[in-house]
């Protein structure tokens, strides 16, 4: 798809080249290069790389929900807590700044990633203490374990999910969806509730990216 909004093809362009080159190789040059634009015009957006890294970072957030929302709405049972999982991983997995992010890598975000903006980014990343407490109250997840509990470990599966392709060899590596669902196997067996309402969790994910998309907007108004 041709992107003819400047400042979506500004963030797109600059996405693209800090997921491959890293924040502090990339330069403005570099990102307005690649955006087909002025570098006058691409100062008169942003006033700086940290800035647009900022707007880079909404941009690619806001995208990864709607992917989620998009194989979630898609997929009749995705609302329950195994295919919600799943759905997340993938959209995750699909979107390479937002797993940098999420892993907390310098080599792509640099010093960013260990400031507090950093993590205040992270942590709007897939399923949270909230959402989890949620789905708890609507009988998708089991209730014997604290959200806290529940929340932590999916974060360590999902940085193992991202994180194993870099250490096994390619030809040991079963498909991305194969992976995804085999784990969507064992959420189901150890993190389900008594409660299949598919409705409910999908009106719990709506809720989240409601707030979300409502803090991006603050930030951006900010």
């Amino acid at each position: 798809m041709k992107l003819t909004n400047r400042p979506i093809r500004i963030l797109a362009a600059a996405s693209r080249l800090i997921a491959h080159y890293g924040f502090d190789k990339t330069t403005m040059d570099d990102i307005a290069r690649e955006a087909g634009v002025s570098k006058g015009s691409l100062y008169l957006e942003w006033p700086g790389k940290e800035p647009l890294l900022h707007a880079v970072l909404n941009y690619e957030m806001q995208r990864l929900l709607a992917d989620f929302q998009q194989r979630m709405q898609q997929d009749p049972q995705g609302g329950q807590i195994a295919n919600l999982y799943r759905h997340a991983l993938l959209a995750l997995q699909a979107n390479p700044l937002m797993c940098a992010l999420y892993t907390r890598d310098s080599r792509v975000l640099g010093d960013f990633v260990r400031r507090q903006d950093g993590q205040r980014y992270a942590s709007r990343i897939l399923l949270t203490r909230d959402v989890v407490a949620q789905m708890q109250a609507a009988g998708l997840v089991r209730a014997d374990l604290r959200p806290e509990a529940i929340a932590y470990l999916f974060s360590v599966i999902a940085v193992g999910f991202i994180h194993v392709g870099s250490i096994l060899p390619a030809d040991q590596q079963p498909p991305m969806e194969e992976i995804a669902g085999a784990l969507s196997a064992v959420v189901q067996n150890g993190f389900a509730g008594p409660g299949g309402d598919s409705a409910a969790g999908k009106q719990a994910i709506q809720a989240l990216d409601a707030l979300v998309r409502r803090q991006y907007q603050k930030d951006e108004q900010a």
